[in-house]
């Protein structure tokens, strides 16, 4: 029985040290989502990067004030210690916040803080999505909505947002696919454009599972479907603070829903899901929130100004946005993200038909070197 075994193992050392073989031993073990799937990569630069208007993030850095906040408390914490379970107190600061935001209460028990509203993304699809379940959303949107529907096991299916995206054409596929989850993006990701709040608010009524509404841009709208959450036990509202609080680089998002829609998904939800600096800092911002402010409504100024010149231009069609990028499409696309990267200016492309781009609104001086090599375009294209 020892030498058999030995014999084995022998042979089993011997395909391990094989490339090809260990690759086919590791795509046999792979489930089949996984397998049919790729990593997400972001675009490779060819170019010196000397202003990154890519990710639409805040231009902004946090304030010293709220930086020495932070430090001071950091070094009251015990980092060697994990951090609160379940986030308690993060949550009790947010819904506090949203109370004030929305003139009501609101509870603890109607909020779920994330790692990003990406780890809500993929909770929601977990919580609700079984191999083979419909999801639904629009196109072109969010990349995540696709990606943790097919890792889940689920089928995605799109609804372009052309002149056919209506409430009858939507109730007519739902009625056809009859889906499991329906995700919408307002305002659109990577558009800009906010979808009518009679739409959602129609399909929220006439679908029987989840509706959630990824609000990531919402704070640089003038429209929101918050205050519609508490009439409509089937809809939940996601955020970021990755946008317009300026704090993409420690991950915080959250889900606003009915209670009991909340208590669900934090049966998924894993313990000690966000960090010990992401939830002191989450805090803290969210008491010293008026900079926020106003630094979104200088965001929404730049906006309209880059907005105005981009609109000079008649060779590509020009998106109006209500978040902090501008989207632009068409067949001179290409030419003016080439002439932007020449600069030193990194912006998104998308592999579209027609070709698109996305700029993200920077500091005055960022959108100013963008406008520099517009005016220089329009003259030689």
């Amino acid at each position: 029985m020892q030498i058999q075994l030995e014999s084995e193992l022998k042979k089993v050392k011997k395909v391990s040290n094989n490339q090809k073989d260990k690759e086919k031993i590791i795509k046999e073990m792979l489930r089949d989502e996984v397998r049919s799937i790729s990593p997400y990569y972001g675009e490779e630069d060819d170019f010196e990067v000397k202003i990154n208007l890519a990710g639409n993030e805040s231009p902004f850095d946090l304030p010293a004030k709220i930086k020495d906040k932070f430090i001071n408390e950091f070094q009251k914490t015990d980092i060697n210690r994990y951090p609160e379970i379940y986030s308690e107190k993060i949550h009790q600061e947010l819904a506090d916040y949203l109370s004030s935001e929305l003139n009501k209460e609101v509870s603890t028990k109607e909020v779920i803080i994330g790692n990003g509203s990406d780890e809500l993304l993929d909770i929601l699809i977990r919580t609700f999505v079984e191999k083979g379940d419909i999801v639904l959303s629009q196109a072109p949107t969010f990349s995540m909505y696709r990606y943790f529907s097919e890792l889940g096991g689920g089928i995605y299916e799109e609804i372009p947002l052309d002149k056919d995206f209506t409430i009858e054409n939507i109730k007519a596929k739902i009625d056809r696919l009859q889906p499991k989850l329906i995700f919408f993006c307002s305002p659109n990701n990577p558009t800009g454009e906010i979808l009518a709040k009679d739409l959602i608010l129609s399909i929220t009524e006439y679908f029987s599972g989840p509706v959630i509404v990824d609000e990531a841009y919402a704070d640089f709208s003038k429209e929101d479907l918050m205050a519609q959450v508490e009439n409509h036990a089937n809809l939940a509202v996601t955020r970021t603070f990755s946008k317009a609080f300026g704090l993409a680089g420690i991950r915080l998002g959250y889900l606003y829903g009915n209670s009991v829609l909340v208590e669900e998904l934090k049966k998924v939800l894993k313990p000690y899901n966000l960090n010990t600096l992401t939830d002191i800092l989450g805090c803290i911002v969210l008491n010293n929130n008026d900079i926020i402010k106003e630094r979104i409504e200088f965001i929404k100024k730049e906006r309209e100004r880059v907005f105005e010149h981009l609109k000079s231009y008649s060779d590509w069609d020009l998106f109006p946005s209500e978040a902090n990028f501008i989207y632009l499409e068409g067949k001179k696309t290409h030419l003016f993200k080439k002439a932007l990267n020449q600069a030193g200016i990194k912006i998104r492309s998308y592999n579209t038909k027609p070709a698109a781009i996305r700029i993200t609104i920077g500091s005055e001086e960022e959108n100013d070197a963008v406008l520099r090599v517009l005016e220089e375009f329009k003259q030689n294209n």
